[in-house]
């Protein structure tokens, strides 16, 4: 059987033939039915490895939220242990002890900023970020719906998607 470009070329082939007249009607359905035949027949095995593929795809995901779920949880046992350690170090009084192989030691992190004021006409503008300005496209879409033109700045196109059933 042929693949699916060769039957594609196919039926391409069989359609100009048509339309310059250089095949006889009852000859040119039958290649063409059959020509459609093999290709429903390529396409049903692409449907079903798409399918297949897709059922992959959604177990992937669903055990990648499972292991993010259990990093997450692990990740808080280890955070809620080190708080334990550290209160327990603080109420001992002590900032460095000797544990066998460990060595547990409290130091002081970098300074950090903590923002007093979240009113922005209190900050200075020095102190201001600003973002790029982004383009709002459902807007763009919906004048060129209603009619505006903005001709140089966008237009509409429509794609098509396959869609399996």
């Amino acid at each position: 059987m042929a693949n699916i470009y060769e039957l594609t070329g196919d039926i391409q082939l069989l359609w100009n033939l048509m339309d310059e007249g250089a095949i006889e009607d009852d000859t040119l359905m039958d290649a063409m039915m059959n020509s459609q035949e093999e290709l429903a027949i390529k396409l049903e095995g692409y449907c079903k490895f798409i399918k297949n593929a897709e059922a992959d795809v959604d177990a992937f995901k669903a055990e990648e939220a499972r292991l993010k779920a259990r990093r997450q949880t692990i990740e808080k046992t280890i955070e809620r242990a080190k708080d334990a350690m550290k209160f327990a170090m603080m109420t001992a009084g002590e900032k460095k002890i000797p544990c066998g192989s460990f060595t547990v030691s409290l130091q002081k992190n970098p300074e950090k900023v903590i923002m007093d004021a979240d009113n922005f006409d209190a900050i200075p503008e020095k102190y201001l970020k600003y973002k790029e300005p982004e383009i709002d496209k459902a807007l763009i879409k919906k004048d060129l719906n209603e009619g505006e033109a903005l001709d140089g700045i966008a237009h509409l196109e429509q794609d098509e998607s396959l869609r399996i059933r």
